[in-house]
């Protein structure tokens, strides 16, 4: 099964993927829950992350002592190793997404973790914000030619453009920059969603979207009225587990609600032609005095 995402914004509606990240605890029948809400929420894709972890961590990092709250393991490699999902449990968790027919991908943040979804036919790529100066992964990730999206958190406007033409050197057809503020959860002021039309200027070859980790949906919208196609948000059943990324995330509601706002935006926008709807005639009758 091939990517949605082309048809879906082409079709003129906007993409919206919930990232479910290592939301999942690690524990698979877990992310199958997460799957099976968003695909009720209404979303069309589902992302999670692959690590290889003696890949991305050198010796020293992998043994370092991490007593963070969110702690699952007592180093960080340890840490890490918990909250992985293995290439077969992603395969399992892609079925699972198709057989409601949504979208399933990763962010691959090690080439070796890019090389393993490249096998195994993953429909999108999506490159973390903290790995768009990392070309090892990324040309990895493109050996594919799939679908990329890549995010811009923490990014100068460098380092977006040198991505960029990673990205087109590598012949990938269908690529993707989410504007995106790399803090959990962001403040309304860092967000800057002014960008998001910058973007389309100087990226026209790209389509252009926005990831975000704020509080509520209301920027959301705001970004699809600036002309975001795709929306990415963290999804969680629980926004008081233990683990990084839930308070920063929406529950059930909250994602189900956003997907509703954006698609009735998109019913809203409209084709900008000025009429007089049906619906309007009687009221020319009853309340007009001049006609």
């Amino acid at each position: 099964m091939g990517s949605n995402l082309k048809d879906t914004v082409d079709s003129g509606s906007v993409y919206i993927i919930a990232e479910i990240g290592q939301n999942h605890q690690g524990d698979l029948e877990h992310a199958k829950k997460l799957i099976q809400k968003a695909a009720e929420a209404g979303v069309n894709a589902v992302k999670s992350q692959k690590r290889h972890t003696r890949t991305l961590l050198t010796p020293e990092e992998y043994d370092r002592p991490y007593d963070s709250p969110n702690a699952f393991a007592d180093t960080y490699g340890k840490h890490r190793d918990a909250l992985e999902l293995s290439v077969e449990q992603h395969l399992e968790l892609k079925e699972v997404a198709e057989s409601y027919g949504l979208d399933y991908f990763v962010s691959p943040w090690d080439p070796v973790s890019a090389e393993q979804m490249t096998e195994v036919g993953m429909p999108l790529m999506k490159i973390a914000s903290a790995s768009i100066t990392d070309k090892e992964t990324i040309d990895a990730a493109c050996e594919g030619k799939m679908p990329i999206i890549f995010s811009t958190g923490m990014s100068t406007e460098e380092e977006i453009d040198q991505t960029a033409n990673w990205i087109r050197d590598a012949g990938v057809d269908v690529r993707c920059i989410l504007h995106c503020t790399s803090t959990y959860p962001a403040e309304f002021h860092q967000l800057n969603l002014n960008y998001i039309p910058v973007l389309q200027e100087k990226y026209s070859d790209f389509i252009i979207g926005f990831s975000g980790h704020h509080r509520g949906i209301s920027m959301d919208i705001a970004a699809v009225s600036l002309g975001a196609k795709i929306i990415e948000r963290h999804f969680t059943l629980d926004r008081t587990q233990r683990g990084s990324d839930h308070a920063a995330s929406l529950e059930f509601p909250g994602l189900s609600k956003l997907v509703r706002n954006i698609r009735a935006l998109e019913s809203a926008m409209g084709d900008g032609v000025k009429r007089i709807y049906e619906q309007e005639l009687a009221m020319i009758e009853k309340l007009r005095r001049v006609k």
